[in-house]
């Protein structure tokens, strides 16, 4: 740097000032000068200067920040020449905070003493609260990164964890491919290959996949694969988020098969009951026709007894009656005869016919029992 023209020094502070949010500060920390990028980046407008110009850096941090002991010793080695690097959480004109990746470089005159203080500064508070957020997923999620053809890059302990490794074990799986967590045949297919073909084009996937745990074991994850793309879009790796949903899982497979066989049992009960139904009614209809058919034969058995009594009188009757005229008997006491014969025939006849309406009457009633 020493060899370098007084030009060229120029021309590279020039373009450093044109890139990057640049501030001047003396050795007490009070600015002394500041580009329109580190005005923009703190909340001020570009042409905003003479707001900050003779301010403390001390409005850029937090009150507790201020008071600190490692505050002031931070000043204090800045005014000996020690040079700070690294990421800083500073405070905004509106009070919101924003994160540098900056630089306090202690400039050294000729005679090795400090002048002043240039700090170079990049904003880094989108990559930051990222990460932090990534840090915040981490803590409660299991997290892998591949390669964007598959292979292992590294992972988290509760990604080990869940799939059967110890938390330690992260350089076991780290160059090997995402196929360790599939099964055989899975591996083999299209669909898979098509799976990381889309994945290093930069598509999404979301849903739940069926993973093998080291122990061969199936495991349930709900899960993305996030494609991680650089500014030309092209993939750089591939993120992944999962949480173990085996037990859910498992759950609900088994409440589904519960379902499947209740419903069936259901069905088969449907179906026992049809047919005991059905067996009911042509029992029914079988013990509607043997009493028809009992009470038929019973009334013509009845009516047939009813007639041979009729033609037995009858018959007698008439025997009696001729008899009488051959032997010059008295047919008058063969009238009386007769007359008590008919009525003998007729109260008989009355009792046949209420024997026949109480058969009638008690197969109804009996038919209309076995009904209800």
């Amino acid at each position: 740097m020493k060899n370098l023209s007084k030009e060229e020094l120029l021309s590279r502070i020039e373009a450093i000032n044109r890139s990057n949010a640049i501030i001047y500060f003396d050795l007490n920390g009070f600015i002394l000068g500041v580009n329109p990028i580190f005005l923009k980046t703190m909340g001020y407008s570009e042409n905003e200067h003479e707001k900050v110009i003779g301010q403390h850096h001390s409005i850029f941090v937090s009150p507790e920040v201020v008071k600190s002991d490692d505050y002031k010793e931070f000043w204090k080695k800045l005014s000996e020449g020690k040079f700070y690097e690294g990421e800083f959480e500073r405070i905004k004109s509106d009070g919101s905070i924003v994160y540098l990746q900056a630089t306090y470089n202690p400039i050294i005159n000729e005679d090795g003493i400090v002048t002043k203080i240039m700090k170079i500064a990049t904003d880094i508070t989108t990559t930051v609260i990222a990460k932090n957020e990534i840090g915040a997923v981490g803590r409660s999620n299991a997290i892998i990164y591949f390669d964007c053809d598959g292979y292992i890059l590294g992972a988290n302990s509760i990604f080990l964890k869940a799939m059967g490794f110890d938390e330690k074990d992260e350089k076991r799986i780290i160059g090997k491919h995402h196929s360790i967590f599939v099964s055989h045949e899975y591996s083999k297919s299209e669909e898979y290959k098509e799976f990381w073909v889309k994945l290093s084009s930069g598509k999404f996937f979301e849903g739940e996949f069926e993973r093998r745990k080291l122990d061969g074991s199936p495991i349930f994850l709900k899960a993305t694969y996030n494609p991680i793309l650089n500014n030309d879009g092209i993939c750089k790796k591939v993120m992944k988020i999962a949480n173990d949903i085996t037990e859910t899982v498992v759950s609900k497979n088994k409440i589904d098969e519960l379902s499947k066989n209740l419903q069936t049992e259901l069905d088969n009960s449907n179906k026992l009951r049809m047919s005991i139904e059905l067996e009911k009614n042509v029992a029914l209809e079988d013990l509607d026709a043997t009493i028809k058919k009992s009470q038929n034969q019973l009334i013509g058995t009845i009516v047939k007894s009813a007639l041979f009594v009729i033609m037995s009188v009858g018959f007698i009757t008439t025997i009696m009656y001729s008899f009488a005229i051959l032997s010059n008997k008295d047919t008058q006491i063969i009238g009386s005869t007769w007359s008590n014969m008919f009525s003998v025939l007729l109260t008989n006849a009355f009792s046949i016919v209420g024997t026949i309406m109480g058969i009638k009457y008690a197969t109804s009633d009996d038919k209309k029992n076995k009904l209800e």
